[in-house]
């Protein structure tokens, strides 16, 4: 791996850390709707989102991956620019025209088809996703505009827009609409209200590093790119499929009876958990032009020891927080919500293996997508998908929101797995054990050390004084560890060592 694709990937990433900063308003979201509106407005606002992430998907994935993958593929080179443009035309097209249909179904077949699901609050369900479906042409030219800014290497505007405006805006707006409606229609009210906020700097972006002019020649000249629906299509369905994953246990406590304030209850803990993949966020986005880039070029051992390299960096950051949320799980619950002291977190703790897995070995997903085999990644989600259903149906009456967590976990581990081998077989793509392990082998110890201090000192895990006080150990542990296995204190990354007085 060459040190000019390195540096790129850390400066790339270094951007990044700013949106992830920005996307800690998420759990100040939680805190602020539960407390607000309660646990129960949450739970409907939650089951309302699920699904509007499934018809994001359905609308962009595809095409959010393509526009990228196009851009990178010909930006560089000034005679496929009318190419380039076409893609975008058709990328823009498809995704609007998708958007139309879902609001057409939004309200024909929602008021049909959700109160016969959840019999307990169908119809407030209705009316906070009649709302929000309104956001999704907005939604959809959002992200594909920043997809395609992504393909020039310029992940500013991924930061500043969804890591720091977005998650801000929702919080302002979802405080100011409970002084003036306090209910589910209120806070998605402030939903919708965001969205066409961000909408308008989708619209400044994309007048600022793209053009308008060779779009509208290429939408006048329409031609339908069936490479590009090849493509797209597959990675659509795929990550429809993945949020539904990502989403089926909140979709399926309320078909099973749960209360909106359990779901509630269930789907703060389960964001709590997944905004830990927001570490893997900071890199992958600046790591998938470097795919295209290598790919094209066949040089897949630098593309095995960037895979390797990234995942190791992931992997750093991400333990400590996993141990972080394990610990303090309960007084993260109590935060968002005082009504949520005492009750059982115990499914916070079944979920941690999905954020692990993915910020340990989730990037060779992003290999076998950005490679163009998005129909692999179709087959994935499918076969995790129905796995994930089928075990919610076995896992939820039984055990409820823990049965929930089980399922998600094990349907995780299955996409792993197949992410894994697919990345081998149609990219020649490994990840290499002695570049990635110290933080997994540190995390271990450290894990054995933490069960060994609460075994011994049960008193420790009695008090919140106690637990920061095992965390704060954990750490300073952690951080030994890894210097004595890599054998040398760590460097500034080299972005940082070029900026002013480095």
């Amino acid at each position: 791996m060459t040190e000019r694709i390195e540096h790129e990937l850390q400066r790339g990433a270094l951007v990044n850390v700013l949106g992830t900063l920005g996307k800690m308003a998420g759990p100040s979201f939680l805190i602020l709707v539960t407390r607000l509106y309660g646990a129960d407005v949450f739970g409907v606002f939650i089951t309302a989102t699920s699904f509007i992430e499934m018809a994001l998907a359905f609308l962009t994935a595809g095409f959010k991956d393509g526009a990228l993958l196009s851009v990178a593929r010909h930006a560089d080179y000034e005679d496929e620019r009318d190419r380039l443009y076409q893609l975008l035309a058709n990328t823009l097209g498809w995704s609007l025209l998708f958007a139309a249909l879902l609001i057409l179904l939004g309200f024909t077949a929602g008021p049909w088809v959700l109160p016969a699901l959840y019999e307990e609050y169908g119809a407030r369900l209705v009316s906070a996703l009649q709302v929000m479906v309104l956001a999704l042409p907005v939604l959809a030219f959002d992200r594909i505009v920043i997809a395609a800014t992504q393909g020039l290497k310029i992940m500013k505007y991924d930061a500043i827009a969804n890591g720091g405006l977005r998650p801000l805006t929702l919080l302002g707006a979802a405080a100011a609409f409970w002084a003036w409606m306090p209910t589910t229609t209120g806070l998605a009210l402030a939903y919708l209200t965001t969205q066409g906020l961000l909408g308008g700097l989708a619209l400044w972006i994309y007048t600022r590093e793209l053009a308008w002019r060779p779009l509208l020649d290429a939408v006048r000249d329409f031609e339908l790119d069936r490479e590009m629906l090849a493509f797209a299509l597959p990675q659509n369905l795929n990550m429809t499929l993945e949020r539904f994953l990502t989403n089926i246990d909140v979709i399926m406590l309320g078909m099973f009876g749960v209360s909106a304030a359990t779901t509630g209850f269930y789907g703060a803990g389960a964001r709590v958990v997944r905004e830990l993949l927001n570490v893997k966020q900071v890199f992958s986005n600046a790591f998938v032009p470097h795919v295209v880039r290598l790919h094209r070029q066949e040089r897949a051992s630098e593309l095995s020891a960037l895979f390797s390299k990234t995942s190791r960096w992931i992997a750093t950051l991400a333990v400590p927080a996993l141990g972080a949320v394990a610990l303090l799980r309960t007084d993260i619950l109590r935060l968002i919500s005082p009504k949520f002291a005492g009750m059982d977190a115990v499914f916070m703790l079944a979920l941690l293996p999905i954020p692990y897995l993915q910020c340990s070995v989730g990037l060779a997903g992003n290999i076998v997508v950005m490679t163009g085999h998005s129909q692999l990644n179709l087959l994935n989600s499918a076969t995790t998908a129905l796995a994930n259903a089928l075990l919610n149906v076995w896992l939820i009456p039984v055990l409820g929101p823990l049965g929930a967590a089980l399922a998600s976990t094990a349907a995780t581990v299955l996409k792993t797995i197949m992410e894994l081998v697919e990345a081998w077989v149609v990219a020649q793509t490994r990840l290499l054990l002695r570049a990635v392990y110290r933080p997994h082998l540190a995390g271990a110890l450290v894990g054995v050390g933490i069960g060994l201090a609460l075994w011994t000192y049960p008193a420790l895990d009695a008090s919140l004084l106690g637990r920061l006080a095992v965390l704060g150990g954990a750490l300073l542990l952690y951080g030994g560890l890894l210097v004595a296995l890599a054998g040398r204190l760590p460097r500034r990354p080299a972005a940082l060592r070029e900026a002013p007085g480095g």
